[in-house]
């Protein structure tokens, strides 16, 4: 009962947003009355008050200043770490439900002003009965229940967004979902515990200089995690300032090797390193914390993603071109290919309309990695210098040409999108394609290593799976495969009679 009172809250909250917002635009659009913008610190205020994973919307317009006006930007900066706290009898009760305590009976100490507050919970300082310095995240009241509300609204957009076909180079409803599950997974505080630990042991076990913080688990439940306190300045603060970082290319270039090797060899990384995530040491080393959100990567989509990277910081045009068309998935291309096995009389018009489809995309790839390079050796325009920015550009390349990017590459963007464009601000001389390219010179081995490394294994072939259900999985792959061949034939056969 309590839940259904909550999703009914919910909703009603997002229904009175939406009107009131709806109602000024219609004022604005039918008698030119009211303002048609909503100035920053209102619309920030309506985020706070909307919470949880419209703050992630929030968070994710404040790092790209080359999309969004900067005034919105460094007021959504806000809802990196300043979002309202909440009241300190809840945080009690999140306590005494979690611990049967209150936190100043758990810890020696507790500092109940919190450090940071965010979209899903706030971090405090607190001190171990046996002396170690804590930082201790909670939850926030309903976080769960609300998200859940959420979450059907947007399986809904996504779903909806997928039959009306306005974005045909991602699957609107399959993006909108893996959203659902990351978000899901970050209001689990045991999961981020465990990524917490594994980030930890990826970078001890390669001697990466980037801190990340231990665990205290006697301490953590699923809505309270305890993490060593390590010291350091938010990355938010230097961006928000204004400041450039001292040795900043030196820094961004030891965080793009770890987020680079821990999604290339270990198909497990930090997917949310946007500036508050991302702390300065005092020693000047790069920090991470908050891995609620981490992406787990196959076997294969880490080689293709990893050719086309390679490929792309190399400026070789002819190899990232066939990269790309190895790791997306074209239509036509399948559909050409059908054709040409049907009708092999007329080869030769199926063989030019292939040469053109691949000319067009290889003409705009060809632009895009000519603007990229030069704007970052000779110190171009932040968009020209993002590789985010040119990976968008490739995605509308990709819509317009009909072909369907891969999910690897959807959480490569997602990832990346929330910090490249800092990065470039606060070390105006770190140049990406460079540190992308010594790299690969770096674990060249390591890359071969992972090419011979077989893909990953289906379901039907793993050996804890019983006969019966192998067998129904192997059924329905054989269906999957003769439908999709049969949809093939029929689209060249409708080719070959609108050629003749």
């Amino acid at each position: 009962m309590r839940k259904i009172s909550i999703v009914v809250r919910r909703y009603l909250a997002l229904s009175n947003v939406f009107l009131s917002y709806g109602f000024s635009f219609l004022r604005h659009a039918v008698w030119g009355k009211g303002a048609l913008v909503i100035d920053p610190p209102a619309l920030r205020k309506t985020l706070e008050a909307l919470g949880g994973s419209f703050l992630k919307f929030g968070q994710l317009a404040a790092v790209r200043p080359d999309y969004f006006p900067q005034e919105y930007c460094r007021e959504f900066l806000k809802l990196l770490d300043e979002v309202p706290p909440m009241p300190a009898h809840l945080l009690d009760k999140i306590f005494l439900q979690e611990f049967g305590r209150v936190p100043e009976e758990i810890f020696a100490s507790f500092n109940r002003a919190p450090l940071a507050a965010a979209s899903f919970g706030q971090v405090h300082e607190a001190r171990l009965v046996e002396g170690s310095k804590v930082a201790v995240k909670i939850q926030r009241p309903f976080a769960a229940e609300e998200f859940s509300a959420d979450a059907r609204l947007f399986s809904f957009l996504g779903w909806l967004i997928s039959k009306m076909g306005i974005v045909k180079a991602i699957d609107p409803a399959r993006a909108m979902q893996e959203f659902v599950t990351w978000t899901w997974r970050e209001l689990d505080y045991r999961k981020e515990a465990e990524h917490l630990r594994c980030l930890r042991a990826i970078a001890l076990e390669n001697k990466f200089p980037i801190r990340i913080p231990d665990v205290f688990p006697d301490y953590s439940t699923s809505r309270v995690l305890t993490m060593e306190f390590v010291e350091g300045e938010s990355l938010k603060r230097y961006w928000a300032a204004g400041k450039l970082l001292p040795e900043g290319d030196i820094f961004f270039r030891n965080l793009t090797f770890f987020e680079l090797y821990s999604f290339l060899f270990e198909g497990f990384f930090h997917a949310d390193p946007h500036p508050a995530n991302i702390f300065v040491s005092p020693h000047g080393d790069p920090g991470m914390m908050d891995a609620g959100l981490i992406a787990e990567i196959s076997v294969s989509d880490r080689k293709r993603m990893g050719r086309f990277l390679r490929a792309v910081a190399k400026e070789d045009l002819d190899d990232s071109l066939a990269m790309f068309l190895q790791m997306v998935r074209a239509p036509i291309l399948e559909i050409l290919g059908e054709a040409k096995e049907r009708y092999p009389r007329h080869w030769l018009k199926f063989q030019f309309m292939k040469s053109i489809f691949i000319g067009k995309i290889k003409t705009g790839l060809e632009d895009l990695l000519t603007r990229w390079h030069t704007a970052s050796r000779e110190g171009g325009s932040l968009e020209e210098r993002s590789p985010i920015h040119k990976m968008m550009e490739l995605v509308a390349l990709a819509e317009r040409s009909g072909i369907r990017v891969p999910d690897a590459s959807v959480i490569f963007i997602r990832t990346f999108f929330s910090i490249d464009v800092a990065a470039l601000e606060l070390a105006p001389e770190f140049n990406i394609p460079e540190t992308i390219k010594d790299f690969f010179r770096v674990y060249e081995r390591a890359f071969a290593l992972l090419e011979q490394e077989p893909d990953e294994v289906l379901a039907h072939h793993l050996p804890e799976l019983d006969g019966e259900w192998a067998e129904s999985i192997r059924e329905a792959e054989r269906e999957r495969a003769v439908v999709l061949r049969e949809l093939m034939r029929q689209r060249a056969s409708a080719m070959m009679e609108a050629l003749e």
